[in-house]
C-alpha cells in the first residue's frame, strides 16, 4: 500500500465516524415521528433514549478530534523534520521523535520516518562535507586563522564600514624578522610550532574590532576598524596597538624545551572610506614593512608613497637580477692579498654587475636582494666557474701560477645539498688546482646543523680546497665551534681595521684575534688596510697577510697580473 493511499484512509476514518453517528441519530428522529403519529410512546422512555443516543454520538466524535489531533500532531513533526532538511541555513534538530517513529513495527509514518533518518544522515554528511570545503578554502590550515582569500573579504569590509562611518581602519602587515634562518636551521616542524604559537598569541589578545589571518609563510595581518575620524589620531591608535603586538610577539618561545627569540616587523598602512582598494592596501603595507625590515630589527613603519616608489625600483631590478646571468653582465675583478713583505701571494674574487640600463650596481644593493630571492646560489655558482677559470689562466702563466683565489661563498649556497658536487665538477671542467681555490665563509654559515656543516667542509678539505672564516668577530663567533671547523684561515674584518691607528678597542680586539689564530693554528688575514699605519701596527703583532686599498684596489684579471709583476711595497 502506498503512504499516499494510507494518509488518505486516515483522513477517511474520522471523517466516517462522524457522519455514520450523525446519520444513524437522523434515521432515528425520523422513526421516532412516524411512530408518535401512530401510538403514543412513554415521555421517560423517549427522555432516556435521546440522552443515550446523545451520549453515543458525543463519545464518537471525541474519539474522532482526538485521532485527528494525534493524526495531525505527528504530520506536524513530518512536515517540521522536511523543513529542517530543506533548509541549509538551519541547524539540523536531533530527529528524536522521528526516530522513535521509525521504530514503530508498522504502517506508512513508520516508512516515512525511516526515509527521513536516512535523508537525515546524508544532509549530515553533506553539510560536514561543505563545512570541510569552506575550511580548506577560507582558512590557514596550520594555524586555523583566516587566509588571505577570506581577510580580502573582510578588508573590503572594512572599507565599506570606513566610507559610512567616516572613520579610519588599518591594515597591519606583520613578518617575523629571520624566520627563513630559524626554518632552515630547525626544521620545518619547528617552524611550524613557532607559527602556531605566534598565533595564538595574536588571537590572545581579543581587542574588539580587529580581525586576524595567515597570509602564508611567516607573514600574518591585522585589519583594524573603528579608528578615529582625524588621521592623525588614528594613527596615534594604530600605533599603540602596533606596539601591543610586538610586546606580545617578542617574549621568548619554548620548543622541545629550548627558548627561542625573534622580533617582528610591522607595516601599516591606513584608509578612509572606499578611495582605497584592497590590493591597493596590500602593496602598501607591504611595502611599508619591507622598510622596517631594512632599517632595523622590530621595525614599525607606516607606508609612505616613498615607499612603493622604492618597492616598484626594487621590483624591477629583481627582474633585470634574474637575466644578468644570461645576458652575461656580470663580471669578476680582484683585489690582491699580501704578506707581511708586501709580496702578492693570492686574491680575492668581487663580483661585479653591469647593469645595461644603470652602469655598474653596487655588490651592496644586489647581493642581499639575490639572498632574499634565492638567486644567490645561481650567481655564487657562476663566480666559483668563473673563478676556476681564472685559475687556469694564471696557472699558465710563470708569474702567477702561484696565486690562490678566494671566492665568497653565502650561507645559502653552501647549504645546497648537491654543493659539494657543485665544485668537483667545476674543478673537474675547468681543470683547476683545488689547492689554489679559497673559499671564503661567514659565520651565519655556521648557524644550525654544524656537524653536517663541518662534514661538508672536510669532503671539499679532501679534494684539496682551502677555508677562509670571512668578516670574524662580527657575527656568531663561538670557540666551540671554531676549534672544530677545518679552517685554514680568519680574516679580521675590515671594521675594526679602519680605525686602528686610534681606536684602542680596536686594537685589542685585533690582538686578540690574531693571538687566537697562532693558538688555533690558522692563518691571519686583514682586510680594509688603507694606510701604511694600519699594514706596520698589524705586521708588528704578527698578522700573516693583508689586503686593502693600501696595496690594490679591486681590478680586472689582466691588471692583476701586471700588479703581480711590480716590486712589492716596503714596509718603512
Amino acid at each position: 500500500m502506498k503512504p499516499t493511499q494510507s494518509l488518505f484512509k486516515m483522513f477517511l476514518l474520522p471523517i466516517l465516524m462522524v457522519a455514520l453517528p450523525a446519520l444513524l441519530l437522523m434515521t432515528i428522529a425520523m422513526e421516532m415521528r412516524v411512530k408518535q403519529s401512530l401510538d403514543k410512546l412513554d415521555t421517560i422512555a423517549q427522555v432516556a433514549t435521546m440522552w443515550l443516543v446523545i451520549g453515543v454520538m458525543g463519545g464518537l466524535i471525541g474519539a474522532a478530534f482526538f485521532f485527528v489531533w494525534h493524526s495531525n500532531k505527528r504530520l506536524m513533526i513530518i512536515g517540521d523534520a522536511i523543513l529542517s532538511l530543506a533548509d541549509s541555513q538551519q541547524k539540523l534538530s536531533t530527529f528524536q521523535a522521528i526516530e522513535q517513529m521509525s521504530r514503530q513495527r508498522r504502517g506508512s509514518l513508520k516508512r516515512i520516518a525511516m526515509a527521513l533518518m536516512t535523508f537525515k544522515d546524508a544532509e549530515k554528511q553533506r553539510r560536514e562535507a561543505e563545512g570541510k570545503v569552506h575550511r580548506l578554502l577560507y582558512y590557514d590550515p596550520l594555524t586555523k586563522l583566516p587566509n588571505w582569500q577570506l581577510m580580502r573579504e573582510h578588508l573590503q569590509h572594512s572599507l565599506d564600514k570606513s566610507h559610512q562611518t567616516d572613520t579610519y581602519g588599518a591594515l597591519i602587515y606583520i613578518d617575523v624578522d629571520d624566520f627563513k634562518r630559524i626554518n632552515n636551521s630547525w626544521g620545518h616542524r619547528m617552524g611550524d610550532n613557532l607559527l602556531q604559537q605566534i598565533a595564538g598569541r595574536l588571537t590572545g589578545l581579543k581587542v574588539e574590532g580587529t580581525t586576524i589571518g595567515r597570509l602564508g609563510s611567516d607573514e600574518f595581518m591585522v585589519i583594524i576598524d573603528g579608528l578615529a575620524n582625524e588621521q592623525l589620531k588614528a594613527a596615534e591608535e594604530v600605533e599603540l596597538f602596533a606596539e601591543q603586538l610586538q610586546q606580545a610577539l617578542n617574549p621568548c618561545y619554548r620548543m622541545e624545551n629550548k627558548k627561542h627569540f625573534l622580533s617582528v616587523s610591522l607595516g601599516i598602512a591606513l584608509f578612509h572610506g572606499a578611495q582605497e582598494s584592497v590590493d591597493s592596501l596590500f602593496q602598501y603595507s607591504n611595502a611599508a614593512v619591507h622598510l622596517a625590515k631594512l632599517t632595523s630589527p622590530n621595525g614599525l613603519r607606516f607606508y609612505d608613497p616613498a615607499v612603493q616608489a622604492e618597492l616598484e625600483a626594487r621590483t624591477s631590478l629583481e627582474h633585470d637580477l634574474r637575466l644578468a646571468i644570461e645576458r652575461q653582465e656580470f663580471v669578476l675583478v680582484y683585489q690582491s692579498q699580501v704578506d707581511s713583505l708586501g709580496r702578492t701571494i693570492g686574491a680575492e674574487a668581487l663580483i661585479r654587475w653591469e647593469h645595461p640600463r644603470n652602469g655598474f650596481v653596487s655588490p651592496g644593493t644586489f647581493i642581499p636582494l639575490a639572498e632574499e630571492t634565492g638567486l644567490i646560489v645561481p650567481i655564487g655558482n657562476w663566480v666559483l666557474e668563473a673563478a676556476c677559470e681564472q685559475l687556469v689562466a694564471w696557472a699558465n702563466d710563470e708569474h702567477t701560477k702561484h696565486l690562490t683565489l678566494a671566492v665568497n661563498v653565502s650561507a645559502i649556497q653552501f647549504q645546497q645539498p648537491d654543493f659539494v658536487d657543485t665544485v668537483c665538477a667545476m674543478l673537474t671542467k675547468s681543470g683547476a688546482s683545488a689547492h689554489r681555490l679559497k673559499l671564503e665563509l661567514t659565520e651565519s654559515t655556521m648557524i644550525g646543523k654544524v656537524d653536517n656543516i663541518i662534514a661538508r667542509m672536510h669532503q671539499l678539505k679532501a679534494l684539496g680546497v682551502s677555508f677562509s672564516l670571512d668578516d670574524f668577530g662580527t657575527g656568531y663567533s663561538s670557540l666551540q665551534y671554531l676549534k672544530r671547523l677545518p679552517l685554514d684561515q680568519i680574516k679580521i674584518d675590515q671594521s675594526f681595521v679602519c680605525k686602528l691607528h686610534r681606536d684602542t678597542d680596536d686594537k685589542a680586539i685585533v690582538q686578540t684575534i690574531i693571538a687566537m689564530g697562532h693558538s688555533l693554528g690558522l692563518q691571519v688575514i686583514a682586510e680594509g688596510v688603507e694606510n701604511l699605519e694600519h699594514w706596520r701596527y698589524l705586521n708588528e703583532h704578527q698578522c700573516h697577510a693583508y689586503q686593502g686599498y693600501y696595496f690594490c684596489k679591486p681590478v680586472s684579471a689582466t691588471e692583476m697580473v701586471l700588479r703581480s709583476l711590480a716590486p712589492p711595497r716596503m714596509l718603512t
